[in-house]
């Protein structure tokens, strides 16, 4: 989410000292890895993209590496926050980028999940729209059918949605017992 009036500047960081780069991993993101003028870097994405740019940067200058792998989805609350608006911008940020399949255990997560409307991204008031193509949509299924076979308690949904396009309903597990690893 993008908040046009905040500015790095108030968070007291000089210009130039953090910056953000989106792209595509085989020319941006081997680009940043690789530069030596890169101190330090932090990648969000799959474990073996993971091990590529973590080679990358040892290959260069050794640069100081933060990796987030695997579709974990952390998120912190702090203790004066306003629950519902957390469990809100939590709620868009794991299924933002089409990781439908969750490890929690808030029921206020699973309520949410459940009220998101899925469909055309074009049409107003849809929340979610569909896969990018066949193999992300059979991806996330397989991900889906692991945390069934890994006895995680499927609190809601965890299925396609409809017969055309790939569209697959916001899903959430709970009582996770091992999910440590892509597969």
């Amino acid at each position: 989410m993008v908040y046009p009036e905040f500015s790095f500047w108030q968070a007291g960081l000089l210009p130039g000292v953090l910056n953000i780069v989106s792209g595509f991993g085989p020319i941006v993101g081997a680009a940043l890895a690789s530069h030596m003028d890169v101190d330090k870097l932090a990648f969000t994405g799959s474990t073996d993209t993971g091990k590529i740019v973590l080679e990358l940067a040892a290959r260069s200058n050794l640069k100081l590496m933060t990796l987030e792998l695997g579709g974990k989805s952390a998120f912190i609350v702090c203790h004066d926050a306003d629950v519902d608006h957390a469990v809100e911008q939590a709620t868009f940020a794991l299924f933002f980028n089409k990781i439908r399949t969750m490890f929690l255990c808030w029921r206020s997560q699973r309520k949410r999940a459940l009220r998101r409307v899925v469909g055309d991204p074009f049409k107003k008031g849809i929340e979610e729209g569909p896969q990018i193509d066949t193999e992300q949509f059979e991806k996330v299924l397989k991900y889906i059918r692991f945390g069934t076979e890994s006895n995680a308690t499927l609190e809601c949904e965890g299925q396609r949605l409809g017969s055309k396009g790939f569209f697959i309903e916001p899903t959430v597990f709970s009582n996770d017992k091992g999910y440590n690893k892509e597969s």
